[in-house]
C-alpha cells in the first residue's frame, strides 16, 4: 500500500491571502486599472505586512521617514503632545487610507501612530515608490489621490473644529467617518467606534461629558441611535446639515 500523501492542488497557502490579489480593501489604495500582472508587482514592492495589537505603536514622532503605511484593517490613531506634555489627537485612519504623508517633506515622522485595535499594515518602502511608478504610471496618480483626500479630510474637520458649536463638531466628525467608511462597508449606516469618547473630544477640542450630552442629544433629536461605540445613523441629511 502506497503510503504517499496526496496534495490537494486547489488548496491556496494560507501566506498567499495577506497578498494584494485577496485584500477585500485593495480599491481603495490601488488604481482600479491594474490587472494580475501588476498586481503581483506591488506584491513585491511591499515590504512587511505587520499586524499591531492594541495601542502597539507604528511609528513614533522624530521616527526617520522611511515608508507609507496603508492600513489592511483596523484603525490607527495619530498624536502628539503640547507644550506642557499632554497628548493631542491629530487624526484618525481607517481600512484604505495611508498613514506616513505628512512626513515626506522633512523626511522625519512629526507624530506617533498607535493602533486603536488589531490592525494590519502594508509597509510600503518610499525609495521604491518611484521605480514602482514607472512600471505601473497609475500608482503615482493614485498615491496623489489620496495625499488630495487625506487633505481635505483634515480641512473638513479643522473647519468644524474652528467655527462650529460643540453638537455641530460632533455631528461633522460623525459625518466624516460615514463619507469615509461608507466604501468600506455595506452596512454604510453603522459605525462601530474603534476610538472612546474621549478620544474624541481631544480631537474636537470638547471634554468628554460635552461629547456625551452632545451625541445624547442628537439621538433624542431621532438622527442617530447609540449603543455603546455603535451609532446608526439614522438621518444623514440632517447629520450633514449640521456640518453647514
Amino acid at each position: 500500500m502506497s503510503l504517499i500523501k496526496k496534495t490537494n492542488p486547489r488548496v491556496i497557502s494560507i501566506k498567499d491571502f495577506s497578498s494584494c490579489s485577496y485584500c477585500s480593501v485593495r480599491r481603495l489604495c490601488l488604481p482600479v486599472s491594474v490587472d494580475k500582472e501588476e498586481i503581483d508587482i506591488i506584491d513585491e514592492f511591499v515590504e512587511d505586512r505587520p499586524h499591531l495589537k492594541k495601542s502597539e505603536y507604528l511609528f513614533h514622532a522624530g521616527d526617520k521617514f522611511r515608508s507609507l503605511y496603508a492600513i489592511k484593517s483596523g484603525a490607527v490613531k495619530t498624536f502628539g503632545s503640547t507644550r506642557d506634555g499632554r497628548e493631542q489627537i491629530t487624526g484618525f485612519h481607517f481600512a484604505g487610507e495611508l498613514i506616513g504623508l505628512d512626513a515626506i517633506g522633512n523626511n522625519m515622522h512629526n507624530c506617533n501612530a498607535v493602533a486603536l485595535e488589531k490592525t494590519v499594515i502594508c509597509t510600503m518602502p518610499y525609495q521604491n515608490i518611484e521605480g514602482i511608478s514607472t512600471q505601473i504610471p497609475s500608482i503615482q496618480h493614485e498615491i496623489t489621490r489620496l495625499m488630495s483626500k487625506e487633505i481635505r479630510n483634515d480641512e473638513e474637520m479643522l473647519m468644524a473644529m474652528g467655527s462650529m458649536r460643540a453638537e455641530q463638531r460632533v455631528a461633522c466628525f460623525l459625518f466624516n467617518l460615514h463619507r469615509r467608511l461608507s466604501t468600506n462597508s455595506s452596512d454604510a449606516l453603522s459605525i462601530r467606534l474603534p476610538m472612546t469618547r474621549e478620544e474624541i473630544g481631544n480631537y474636537l477640542g470638547l471634554s468628554l461629558e460635552t461629547v456625551s450630552r452632545r451625541m445624547s442629544s442628537l439621538q433624542e433629536d431621532g438622527i442617530i441611535n447609540v449603543e455603546n461605540r455603535l451609532i446608526t445613523l439614522r438621518d444623514i441629511e440632517a447629520l450633514q446639515h449640521l456640518c453647514n
